[in-house]
């Protein structure tokens, strides 16, 4: 069986590769999300999800409507849209809402800086990892702030 530190390398390595390409080319490749789901789906058959294969699945379309939602305005691109959905898939279904909460928050102050910069885009990769962060080393921060 996986351990789940292990298994939490997967999407944290993975979005240090997104925010390595999304600065550089202001592209996220399309073999990343692939790759999470082959992994994760090798994870499975190991044994080492600890959730159901539904709440991994819902994880993932819950994920995948936030990001077509936020993406509607061409904020959230693409390849950020799919990541995001994988990683949804990798956590399951109740770390999607933190995780995109965490995100969003990341992500408020490079919206400020590429507001004061006149960029109309700019690359949310860093957000997702930092998000992605916060879900692994503390997640239940949100429920300890709430309370």
């Amino acid at each position: 069986m996986m351990s789940e530190s292990f298994a939490n390398c997967v999407p944290l390595v993975a979005c240090c590769i997104a925010v390595f390409h999304d600065l550089r080319t202001r592209e996220i490749p399309d073999w990343l999300p692939i790759l999470m789901i082959l992994l994760f789906t090798l994870r499975w058959i190991l044994g080492g999800a600890s959730l159901p294969w539904w709440h991994h699945i819902g994880g993932g379309l819950v994920a995948l409507a936030i990001g077509l939602v936020v993406g509607y305005g061409d904020r959230f691109g693409g390849g950020d849209i799919k990541l995001f959905a994988t990683i949804g898939l990798w956590f399951g279904l109740f770390a999607v809402v933190p995780l995109a909460l965490w995100i969003a928050i990341a992500g408020l102050p490079l919206a400020v800086i590429a507001a004061a910069r006149k960029q109309n885009d700019f690359a949310y990769a860093p957000a997702i990892l930092v998000g992605v962060c916060v879900h692994v080393w503390a997640p239940n921060l949100l429920q300890q702030l709430a309370s």
